[in-house]
């Protein structure tokens, strides 16, 4: 079995003649720079309130971007809402002045409700590291939930992809049992569970 955490070879000065090409990391692709991407390797520019000093970032994990269609569909209905109210002559029956309150009001809520599934989405990570993994549920700006397990308590790794969609689009859920105080974790809808629990399958081995 190839070792996928293995420090980036030297690379040697290129002539202007030969292509730029970036140096693999592992087996699975190249580091990912990309901010909003779901399934990030070695990310250089995140961090994390309790990560230690010579604690690295292996992996960082997001739901797959397929979850945010049903959100992003219904903040594209609701915004439709003043005007429908308006052609089925609602706002003609209120005060005057008072549709236009109305309408405000309606597009701030829709934005609330907009902005908070995007930071749902965004917020709520999964990181492995190579020395734990961590679970960070946020719920809301002010309110969140950080669980994480040392790898060497780390017993067990599964995966499953369900349904035709989860296939076609590669994501599904990862199973973690350890003997820490949280038995099981679930990564939730995350890209590329086979390579997921590949990561950390290789992680276990080298504790």
């Amino acid at each position: 079995m190839p070792d996928v955490f293995v420090s980036p070879p030297d690379i040697k000065p290129i002539s202007d003649s030969q292509p730029v090409v970036e140096p693999k990391i592992n087996s699975f692709g190249v580091r990912s720079h990309r901010r909003f991407s779901a399934f990030r390797l070695y990310p250089d520019d995140v961090n994390f309130e309790t990560q230690d000093d010579k604690e690295q970032i292996i992996l960082l994990l997001r739901e797959h971007p397929i979850v945010n269609v049903k959100w992003i569909i219904i903040t594209l209905v609701l915004l439709t809402g003043p005007t429908l109210l308006g052609i089925f002559g609602v706002f003609s029956l209120l005060p005057v002045g008072f549709s236009l309150v109305l309408s405000l009001v309606w597009y701030l809520i829709t934005s609330c409700y907009a902005i908070e599934g995007f930071l749902s989405w965004y917020y709520n990570v999964y990181f492995i590291t190579n020395q734990r993994i961590i679970d960070v549920d946020f719920f809301n700006l002010i309110d969140k939930r950080v669980s994480d397990a040392e790898i060497t308590k780390i017993q067990d790794v599964s995966y499953s992809t369900n349904g035709v969609l989860g296939t076609m689009l590669d994501f599904g859920d990862v199973f973690v049992q350890t003997a820490a105080e949280i038995s099981e974790f679930k990564f939730e809808l995350v890209p590329s569970p086979d390579k997921v629990a590949k990561i950390i399958d290789d992680l276990m081995e080298k504790v």
